[in-house]
């Protein structure tokens, strides 16, 4: 079975984040997956050490990395239009649904 998942995932690191904002340093939708799964990763262990958490850090840290995959597919969507209006939102979710599955399905 011939699978284009792995192939795909390859792509973030020329997915460019914030095109809508002025920024020093452009960061890739794979630079800021990293980094936010190690924060997730970081926060549980914290809420767990601190605060009496019963959190899965691991489970952060996967849910994290994964967490803009469609983005691979869609690019980042600007925010300000994604959360806009409810028309707008329902439009960019089912736009993400639909990313979301194609990914899924190449999964091997």
């Amino acid at each position: 079975m011939t699978s284009h998942f792995f192939a795909m995932l390859g792509r973030m690191k020329y997915i460019n984040r914030w095109a809508l904002m002025r920024k020093v340093q452009e960061e890739s939708l794979c630079q800021h997956s990293m980094e936010t799964a190690a924060f997730a990763h970081a926060l549980a262990l914290i809420k767990n050490k601190y605060f009496g958490g019963n959190v899965d850090a691991e489970r952060a840290a996967v849910l994290a990395l994964y967490h803009d995959m469609p983005e691979i597919i869609t690019g980042d969507l600007p925010t300000p239009v994604k959360y806009f209006n409810s028309d707008m939102r329902e439009a960019y979710e089912k736009i993400e649904e639909n990313a979301c599955t194609k990914l899924l399905s190449m999964l091997p």
